[in-house]
């Protein structure tokens, strides 16, 4: 029986990876990863010469079913995104559904992810939370969607783009009570990360200073 493990990778320090995900790795029939850049990388630092399948936001529905008969054949298949557990807002999860529906075992090594860190850090009270991932880029719909989200009542999470957070915490300000609490991580776990923690008002005042690298934002209740 054919078996997909969900890999977690680390999401800044690469020594933050298991010695399970290196095992599976190294045991591994099929690799799939995100981008073909950092899937070298992270083998090769692990000490991995195996060829590799890719799977992203480019990949269509043909590239997605070309994977599963790839899975097929093979005993073991582990997957792997750029950073932290692949299915947690990443094109992976369409592959652990098409997997699933098609017989495939599924599971899972266990490791790094954005939203637990960040939920750690931050130091708000977390329940309930709601993990919102990324908000709509169009941007009337990205309002409406603050709105909602923020009339909930519950600490929310969020991912963005290094490109887009500071205009993105901008509009969530405006809706937002300017005493209430933000965190903001920015390459979580790497050595030149930065936590910031303060209200919506404080938090304005410093934007422009920050750089363009990974995000996650906690919004407290």
């Amino acid at each position: 029986m054919s078996i997909l493990y969900i890999i977690s990778v680390p999401i800044g320090n690469e020594r933050d990876i298991a010695m399970n995900a290196i095992e599976k790795l190294q045991q591994a029939d099929l690799i799939i990863g995100e981008e073909h850049k950092e899937t070298s990388k992270l083998l090769k630092l692990n000490g991995i010469d195996k060829e590799f399948e890719l799977l992203n936001e480019h990949s269509d529905d043909s590239e997605m079913n070309r994977l599963l008969e790839l899975m097929k054949t093979r005993y073991m298949t582990c997957l792997i995104s750029d950073a932290g557990t692949p299915g947690i807002e990443d094109p992976g999860s369409g592959l652990v559904n098409l997997a699933v529906r098609n017989g495939i075992e599924v599971k899972i090594v266990p490791g790094p992810s954005a939203l637990t860190c960040a939920l750690a850090l931050c130091g708000f009270r977390i329940s309930p939370f709601t993990f919102i991932g990324f908000l709509n880029r169009d941007e009337e719909k990205r309002r409406q969607e603050i709105n909602r989200y923020l009339s909930l009542g519950h600490t929310l999470v969020l991912y963005e783009t290094p490109y887009r957070y500071k205009k993105v915490i901008r509009e969530i300000a405006k809706f937002s009570k300017k005493n209430h609490r933000i965190f903001l991580g920015l390459n979580l776990t790497a050595e030149d990360e930065i936590q910031y923690r303060g209200t919506f008002k404080d938090i304005l005042s410093h934007l422009d200073n920050f750089p363009k690298a990974p995000p996650v934002i906690v919004i407290e209740s």
